[in-house]
């Protein structure tokens, strides 16, 4: 009889036993979670920097709603946001942990979409979206994608400038280009398209009444009181000056693409072509996933690259640039606002 009472016991304790797994086994299975809602403040944004006003003025907030698993879990939000087109390849990603709401001041948004590759003061649609994790092993549920126009504008900071009024642009210091000296030390630089052989001077000033610099006893030596200085025949030159040292130097420069995504790879340059309208060097080039800088002359004595994070800035030596997909592109190398160098890669 207590055998008989003790294998019911057993029996009892293990239908409870199964009984509390099956439970809490139903307790652990997901629905699979459902999709939020994502919305955007603003669909078209024109972008201006005297709204900026230090970062404070927001441009545009995104909003969405929590994602629901059918349990409760700690959900993780990333905000991605692209170029429309490219199926988010090359996203810029914020972890936002579990916050629901990310927005952007009008200079925050702006240097992303510089980052992303819209030129300034040109239009391009940056599409968004939200990737929602509970864990690594279960995949990431996407909101709905949506859509900004955006217009960007150029920061330019405003160095000291000298400027280089000469024959190529009919000797005017008022509308002569300037060079500009970017740590403030009277060291200067910038590029300058000479349409011609042409003679030059540089002023300290937009007019002829300040201090005017010309050519010293010895070559590559300035002077207040010498002749014009020249360059010898027509080109895109980059011009340096040091007005503590009394030197400066002028090189002529052609401009190419060069690295593991260009069709030559590292081993030859893809010429771009100069826009004297817009002072910006230009190619439309099919490249593949790699990396790309800029070089001057077929050389390395004078080339561009992106020191990390990159943000379109291009820096002599910097690292190379990286370029996340196959496709055509536009790629543009602004050197014409002088210390305000700038490039973009956009993908056509």
């Amino acid at each position: 009889m207590k055998t008989w009472l003790n294998k019911i016991m057993l029996v009892g304790f293990a239908s409870l036993a199964l009984w509390s797994c099956k439970k809490d086994e139903v307790r652990a299975v997901s629905n699979g979670g459902s999709p939020n809602n994502l919305t955007s403040s603003a669909s078209a944004l024109v972008l201006a920097s005297d709204s900026a006003n230090g970062g404070i003025n927001t441009a545009v907030t995104f909003d969405w709603t929590e994602t629901k698993y059918g349990f409760k879990a700690a959900v993780k939000y990333t905000l991605e946001l692209a170029l429309a087109g490219t199926d988010f390849a090359d996203a810029r990603k914020v972890e936002m942990n579990n916050a629901l709401s990310k927005s952007y001041s009008v200079a925050e948004f702006n240097t992303l979409a510089i980052l992303l590759g819209i030129s300034p003061n040109n239009a391009a649609d940056v599409e968004v979206r939200v990737l929602s994790t509970v864990t690594d092993a279960q995949p990431a549920i996407i909101s709905n994608v949506t859509t900004v126009t955006v217009t960007p504008y150029l920061v330019v900071i405003n160095y000291p400038k000298a400027y280089v009024p000469g024959g190529y642009q009919g000797w005017n210091p008022g509308t002569a280009d300037p060079i500009a000296s970017v740590k403030s030390n009277g060291v200067y630089e910038g590029f300058i398209n000479f349409g011609s052989a042409s003679e030059f001077k540089i002023t300290s000033d937009p007019d002829w009444n300040h201090t005017n610099y010309g050519l010293g006893s010895a070559p590559g030596t300035l002077s207040t009181s010498g002749g014009n200085l020249s360059v010898a025949a027509a080109g895109y030159y980059k011009v340096n000056a040091d007005f503590n040292a009394l030197t400066y130097s002028t090189t002529k420069t052609d401009w190419g693409l060069i690295g593991s995504a260009t069709p030559g790879g590292w081993g030859s340059d893809q010429n771009m072509t100069y826009d004297d309208v817009a002072k910006t060097w230009t190619i439309t080039v099919a490249l593949v996933a790699g990396e790309i800088k800029f070089r001057a002359n077929d050389d390395w004595g004078i080339n561009f690259g992106d020191n990390k994070p990159g943000d379109g800035i291009p820096e002599y030596g910097g690292d190379n640039i990286p370029v996340a997909e196959a496709g055509t592109y536009k790629v543009t190398l602004n050197l014409g606002i002088a210390g305000n160098y700038s490039y973009t890669v956009k993908k056509q």
